[in-house]
């Protein structure tokens, strides 16, 4: 956690020093004209991966990891794949949860490896085929396709993935 922070401090004061900024706002400065200051994309993204990671309730760090895929930035892929590592099953539902509202060939890559993952639960399995159907791509559908026929998986990830690919073709 020390070299997100480090990665954090060295992303921001860059930027600041650049603009002239000092990296601490002055005593006599508002609180709400500080926070109204445009964020680059670079500090949001940021600023984000920290709150995922922050010794947090499981409440907060489930809306950080929400929040990190509303940025819409598809280099929080890594960070969200890390997460589905944590050991909180609240942490992984909500990072494949984030995962999954991103259309980027990672994205495809991470739900399917979910899928055809060996220590992760049929829960989050069952949501990573969910999520592999908003994909839309040839590849996403034969990986659901290639589940609801794999004799490995449980029988219920196998009729689950026959649900989402019988509902792929009604989705059209």
């Amino acid at each position: 956690m020390r070299h997100l922070l480090l990665a954090g401090f060295l992303l921001t004061a860059p930027a600041a020093l650049a603009q002239g900024v000092a990296a601490e706002p002055a005593p006599s400065e508002s609180t709400a004209a500080a926070t109204s200051a445009p964020v680059s994309p670079d500090v949001a993204l940021l600023r984000a991966i920290l709150w995922t990671s922050e010794p947090a309730p499981d409440e907060i760090r489930a809306i950080a990891i929400e929040d990190l895929a509303l940025l819409g930035d598809a280099r929080a892929l890594g960070p969200l794949s890390a997460l589905l590592g944590d050991p909180n099953p609240r942490v992984q539902t909500a990072a494949v949860r984030a995962v999954a509202l991103f259309q980027h060939p990672r994205a495809e890559e991470i739900l399917t490896s979910v899928v055809r993952s060996t220590r992760l639960p049929d829960a989050l399995k069952i949501q990573a085929l969910d999520g592999l159907l908003y994909q839309r791509t040839p590849s996403a559908k034969a990986a659901v396709e290639a589940a609801s026929r794999d004799p490995r998986l449980p029988y219920a990830i196998q009729s689950a993935a026959m649900n989402v690919a019988a509902r792929w073709g009604a989705a059209k």
